[in-house]
């Protein structure tokens, strides 16, 4: 799988819009690749809190 097979669920891209747009394509980067990681197709806001606390470390 790679970043052209996932979807992005309507409300996953408004999330993304309120990452400040100089870090907005560095962490769209990292939720498609954590989403490929996780053998998951569709980014959904669930998906990127997961990912991001994966990240993160929480």
């Amino acid at each position: 799988m790679n970043k052209d097979d996932l979807i992005w669920e309507d409300e996953a891209l408004e999330t993304l819009k309120k990452i400040p747009f100089f870090a907005r394509k560095i962490a769209r980067k990292k939720i498609e690749q954590g989403a490929i990681d996780l053998g998951e197709k569709r980014i959904t806001p669930e998906l990127m809190e997961k990912i991001r606390s994966q990240v993160m470390g929480n």
